[in-house]
């Protein structure tokens, strides 16, 4: 009997908790359901910032009276505090210029942001001032050349023609005056391909100083790829006007590397090379320089490299 006795204490306790439990649930929806009005404060931090401007203080703070459900407020405070911020895009916000470095906007953009982020509506949500400010400074700025970065391998033969080109070669870039006064050029994030027998285009981004702006992230790159060949041309090695002498060999053979198809346009008339009398007077022999060539050739080599000479008496 003692033990029945026991056990039926124990469920009546056990169901009296259950209600006890359920009833408190019961409150707290109750009281989550309910309307309250709060003052909240929310960060602001403007975003799509003009490359050439500079806001120094991105973290201001708004105190906001907000008309909503318990269970919206309790959203908020579980929200950690850094989360409880809303981004101004000033692409969006219709700012203008009040005086030197300050702007305004209205206040209802706020609104509707805050609106948005406790999904609640802008009636249900006040602020102390209809206007917003904020300050914001132009930055220095130039134009600087844009330098495409390739890492290539080819296939057998072809090379570059010419270095690689990006649209646009160039870009405005904007920051303090000695950031931007250090900076003569900007360069591309490096392209990489493999077995390349024609031409590549790409579009890549621009690595840029973390102190810099810029009026554009990325560019399209174009690398001319050609076929080239080996060759070679016989040229006579001429002598300095107002120096009489023979040489020996009077001749030079000049082995170059071109693009096929630039291959028929290179001839004898394309190169120059000349005997260096310079130090003639010290030396059995000459050097010889090769003083002209085509730039969309690649000289491998000239052979001689020296000639022996006479000087003839006038």
């Amino acid at each position: 009997m003692a033990k029945e006795e026991q056990k039926q204490g124990v469920s009546s306790f056990s169901g009296m908790l259950i209600c006890i439990l359920i009833a408190a649930l019961l409150w707290l929806i109750i009281k989550l359901s309910d309307t309250y009005t709060v003052t909240v404060p929310f960060a602001i931090h403007y975003v799509d910032v003009p490359a050439s401007q500079l806001i120094q203080n991105n973290d201001q703070e708004i105190t906001v009276t907000v008309t909503t459900t318990g269970f919206k407020l309790l959203n908020y405070y579980f929200e950690p505090k850094k989360n409880r911020k809303i981004d101004i895009s000033l692409k969006d916000a219709k700012y203008k210029k009040t005086e030197n470095n300050l702007y305004s906007y209205s206040s209802r953009f706020i609104i509707d942001q805050i609106a948005v982020y406790m999904s609640s509506n802008t009636t249900d949500i006040s602020v102390t001032d209809d206007i917003q400010y904020f300050s914001m400074n132009r930055l220095a700025y130039k134009k600087v050349k844009i330098v495409p970065e390739t890492n290539f391998s080819f296939e057998k033969q072809y090379n570059y023609y010419g270095e690689p080109t990006s649209t646009p070669d160039s870009i405005t870039i904007y920051g303090s005056i000695e950031d931007v006064n250090n900076t003569k050029e900007v360069r591309t994030k490096v392209i990489t391909r493999k077995n390349v027998n024609k031409n590549v285009v790409a579009t890549t981004k621009i690595e840029l100083d973390d102190k810099l702006r810029a009026d554009i992230d990325e560019v399209e790159v174009l690398a001319i790829i050609e076929k080239y060949t080996e060759s070679e041309v016989v040229i006579p090695i001429e002598i300095p006007h107002g120096v009489s002498m023979h040489l020996y060999p009077s001749k030079a053979t000049v082995r170059y590397i071109v693009a096929m198809k630039d291959y028929a346009i290179i001839n004898q008339l394309s190169f120059k090379a000349v005997a260096d009398t310079s130090d003639m007077f010290f030396n059995d022999v000459l050097p010889v320089n090769l003083v002209l060539y085509p730039n969309n050739t690649q000289i491998i080599g000239i052979d001689p490299k020296e000639v022996e000479y006479i000087i003839i008496q006038q």
